[in-house]
């Protein structure tokens, strides 16, 4: 099981929270077509024929793509991979690029998967992140979306905005259960380097983050999808049975994947790989060789984080078996004694060998999981 992730590098405008690399022109969309396909080529070996079943459109906006611009990669990909009957293929949309005529001819083509970056229902925090979309046209892709026969849908929240109040976080969560969408994924709004929210906020022109109205949205998000029979999977996704999205799920069971396009990762359980970060440099080269910018390969301490780091997020746990078996007892030894403070805590749950976050240790995943990690 692989997969493989295709980075659309192309925005309308660059939100204010985010840190993925794109550009806000459509330009060079062309070119960046032409080589997206010598680079698939050039990357055809990577997965050694593993069966690919999930291919992830994001960005950027891959909205801003046509279906025959979508296809035609599909189409290149299905050339040079072995491309699993039941695959999974995920495009990430924006409301404002959608309407019934292009949600019809989406759900025409290959794409079986929708996830849609909402981020909110209310305009005021939809100004705050710099979103180009309003509130009505969310709730109108959404509604386009089902009414084309999407069933696989996924749409994004984030909350800890400071424009969100509590009772708007709630009235957020009840609309999308409202809208009977099988698939969340709900995002702490974090202030990321060298992003226009840090500048702004550093420059006290827009409101900072509240650690205190954080948590809470956080705990009310964890009970209201409870109580409506969601599943919590990872942090930050929740999902009807049966809708899990497998993209993700590979990165957090350790799978192998191919990213392609500029700032795209790859990881096949040995190294890790990235291309460069810049839509002008890559455009250039006609060669995956010159398109990474950087590959490491893993020494067994970093692979044993990157275990931690994601297995500790999800449903499945932490397996100190696991550990034993594939990393030694003095991996596994180092991982429960560093686990006995978050423990006793109450923020960790230890049940037979594997290692659980509890509802009060999901917050403070990243500072458990940096307590576990072993320095390389």
């Amino acid at each position: 099981m692989a997969g493989i992730y295709i980075h659309i590098p192309f925005c309308k405008q660059k939100c204010y929270y985010c840190n993925f690399y794109s550009v806000a022109s459509i330009k060079n969309k062309d070119r960046f077509l032409e080589v997206l396909k010598k680079e698939i080529y050039h990357q055809r070996k990577y997965l050694k024929n593993e069966i690919v079943n999930t291919i992830y459109f994001g960005g950027g906006t891959p909205s801003m793509f046509s279906k025959n611009e979508i296809e035609d990669v599909y189409a290149e990909l299905i050339k040079h991979f072995n491309i699993g009957d039941s695959v999974e293929v995920t495009v990430e949309v924006n409301p404002d690029d959608l309407n019934k005529k292009k949600l019809d001819e989406f759900k025409s083509s290959v794409i079986n998967r929708l996830s849609i970056g909402v981020q909110s229902f209310f305009d005021e925090d939809l100004h705050y992140l710099n979103r180009i979309h309003d509130s009505k046209q969310a709730i109108n892709s959404i509604r386009w979306a089902l009414d084309s026969g999407f069933s696989n849908l996924s749409i994004d929240l984030i909350y800890g905005i400071p424009t969100l109040s509590l009772e708007n976080w709630k009235k957020n969560l009840e609309l999308f259960f409202e809208l009977n969408i099988p698939h969340l994924s709900s995002y702490a709004l974090t202030i990321e380097p060298k992003t226009p929210l840090k500048h702004l906020i550093e420059k006290k022109k827009i409101s900072a983050i509240n650690e205190k109205d954080l948590v809470a949205h956080f705990d009310l998000l964890l009970e209201l999808t409870e109580m409506n029979d969601f599943i919590h999977y990872e942090i930050s996704n929740f999902s009807k049975k049966d809708y899990y999205s497998k993209h993700n799920s590979l990165y957090w069971l350790g799978r192998n994947y191919l990213g392609l396009g500029p700032s795209a990762h790859s990881f096949n359980g040995l190294s890790r790989q990235w291309n460069i970060s810049n839509l002008t440099q890559y455009l250039k080269h006609t060669n995956s060789k010159s398109i990474i910018q950087e590959r490491e390969v893993l020494t067994a301490a970093q692979k044993y984080n990157e275990y931690v780091m994601t297995s500790i997020r999800t449903l499945w746990g932490c397996d100190l078996e696991h550990i034993n078996n594939v990393f030694g007892k003095t991996f596994r030894n180092h991982c429960l004694k560093a686990s006995q403070k978050h423990i006793l805590s109450k923020q960790l749950l230890l049940t037979k060998n594997v290692l659980y976050l509890t509802s009060s240790g999901k917050i403070f995943a990243d500072g458990i999981t940096a307590d576990l990690f072993i320095n390389s």
